[in-house]
């Protein structure tokens, strides 16, 4: 029997692309807002199989990270979650113009230094942002970090 609960989920990097979100779900998700998570910093700090960096959000206390919240099928959770391993799903309370909401947001505590994202992937979270009216500032802070590690 097919469940009809939602979540929200905060999409931050690859996923503000709705193309590279739709691939790692089943039922397609429903753009909801932008938002703004207080108090994280965006960073290329986790590493990937390939050896190369993936996005990750740390605390730090003078930053915020802009993002989609979207809503997402339950049945889609478990796979969903397979999509981004060494991450764990944490619920957080992000701002919308509407006011706040909770939303799960992956968050890896493995941090690394000395690694760095392949172009395609920072060029995907680069569009994915653009195509959702991310601050185009906010975006250029994300590409100035692709060098800044």
């Amino acid at each position: 029997m097919q469940n009809n609960k939602k979540f929200h989920y905060f999409g931050y990097a690859s996923n503000l692309d709705e193309s590279t979100l739709e691939g790692r779900l089943t039922t397609p998700a429903q753009k909801i807002c932008l938002a703004v998570l207080p108090q994280f910093g965006f960073r290329f700090n986790v590493k990937n199989a390939d050896g190369s960096a993936r996005a990750n959000l740390i605390p730090s206390p003078n930053e915020s990270v802009y993002g989609v919240v979207y809503e997402i099928s339950e049945n889609d959770k478990a796979y969903f979650l397979k999509s981004e391993p060494g991450y764990e799903f944490i619920e957080k309370e992000v701002h919308t113009a509407s006011g706040p909401i909770k939303a799960f947001v992956f968050i890896s505590p493995k941090n690394e230094t000395g690694i760095f994202p392949e172009e395609s992937y920072w060029q995907v979270i680069v569009k994915g942002g653009k195509e959702s009216k991310l601050p185009n500032t906010y975006l250029s802070q994300i590409i100035n970090r692709v060098g800044k590690l």
